[in-house]
């Protein structure tokens, strides 16, 4: 078992590195590809309009959490979630032995603004159906998550 997995993650560290595509999805499970601070870099009426919504601390866009090693301006500083799975040398945080842990919790301080709940998630659904998978799904992932009504 545990061959496996390092094998799977031996994979996924080739692929990351030979494919930039990888470089958007942070070590939690996030997607820049659908993340509004990194969208807004090229968008200056939604990097304005997440400034007056105090999305941005640093009002500045993010350029991925990968990119930035985790100094996020939407918290204005250190990410702490990049900054333990950095420490336990691990790509995404359910390659760690102590997945899932208070780290990942949803939280509801601005979850209807912020996708910082589907974390485990995404992180499950990678796991699940491989990252390419996850890649092209994400879009549709976050727009369910933004619009989609408990039954």
């Amino acid at each position: 078992m545990k061959i496996k997995i390092k094998r799977e993650k031996l994979q996924r560290q080739i692929h990351m590195l030979m494919n930039e595509r990888y470089d958007p999805v942070a070590t939690c499970g996030m997607d820049r590809g659908v993340c509004e601070p990194y969208a807004c870099r090229d968008n200056h009426k939604l990097f304005n309009r997440l400034v007056e919504r105090r999305m941005l601390k640093d009002k500045r866009p993010c350029d991925g959490c990968r990119a930035v090693k985790g100094n996020c301006p939407v918290i204005g500083g250190a990410c702490e979630t990049y900054g333990c799975a950095s420490e336990n040398k691990v790509e995404f945080c359910f390659d760690c032995d102590k997945f899932p842990c208070e780290r990942l919790d949803p939280a509801a301080n601005r979850a209807g603004i912020l996708p910082h709940n589907l974390k485990v998630f995404s992180l499950c659904t990678i796991k699940r159906i491989g990252l390419d998978t996850f890649v092209d799904k994400s879009p549709e992932i976050k727009r369910r998550y933004s619009s989609a009504r408990w039954q």
